[in-house]
């Protein structure tokens, strides 16, 4: 089995540990840095601003997952200062035109992406396939972590990631939310090609013990 993208969640580091945490994301190599923007109206929780997206920015080049748990994402795009190569996704369900949204992103020189919450229709997938670059699949219901996953979620997963290989191109599979090692396996077989990751995987030991539980992490997936 090839390793999967690795996105740790930078809304699970305390503030005075980012530092800490984007230096050991350099040494592990991991993939890209998953920052969530929560409105408080799409999700009942509020984090992580523009503001803090440029400050991570200035600590590293590392490409930025930018997840926009928002309603009207469209209107949240031109506050973030993307650099070419970061990943956004969005809810398509709360967009008022997703497909030009999509199209805009690519236009910008980033990975354009879905997030497909619990309940929400696998059509949005089938229905992009050419524009997306990823694709989320949420196991649990957006807006705050240390949730389970939902009982259908890896029968979802299966389905879009079916869907998602009929395309021309390659279409990553990621997925959100309490991907546990034993979680994470059957999501991988059930075709994930990548994890986010938080304080119940990588992130719970602290940046000082982020690069053991990184090796102890991928020795237990594959």
């Amino acid at each position: 089995m090839e390793r999967p993208l690795i996105l740790p969640s930078i809304m699970c580091a305390k503030p005075w540990e980012v530092r800490e945490y984007v230096r050991e994301f350099e040494l592990s190599g991991i993939d890209a840095i998953h920052f969530d923007v929560m409105d408080g109206h799409y999700v009942p929780n509020v984090m992580c601003s523009s503001e803090e997206f440029h400050a991570l920015r200035s600590l590293s080049d590392m490409p930025i997952d930018v997840h926009l748990m928002a309603t009207e994402p469209e209107r949240f795009i031109d506050y973030f200062e993307f650099s070419p190569g970061d990943w956004v996704s969005f809810h398509p369900e709360v967009c008022h035109q997703p497909y030009r949204l999509l199209m805009r992103l690519r236009e910008m020189g980033l990975r354009a992406g879905y997030a497909i919450g619990p309940a929400i229709s696998c059509d949005y997938v089938k229905d992009c396939l050419a524009i997306l670059d990823f694709v989320i699949v949420m196991a649990v219901s957006p807006g705050f972590k240390g949730q389970r996953m939902t009982p259908d979620h890896l029968s979802k997963l299966a389905r879009i990631s079916e869907v998602a290989a009929s395309a021309d191109h390659h279409i990553d599979i990621v997925v959100d939310g309490n991907t546990v090692a034993k979680n994470a396996r059957h999501m991988l077989a059930a075709g994930a090609t990548g994890l986010i990751v938080g304080t119940s995987t990588l992130m719970k030991d602290g940046p000082e013990g982020f690069s053991k539980s990184y090796e102890r992490y991928l020795d237990d997936l594959l």
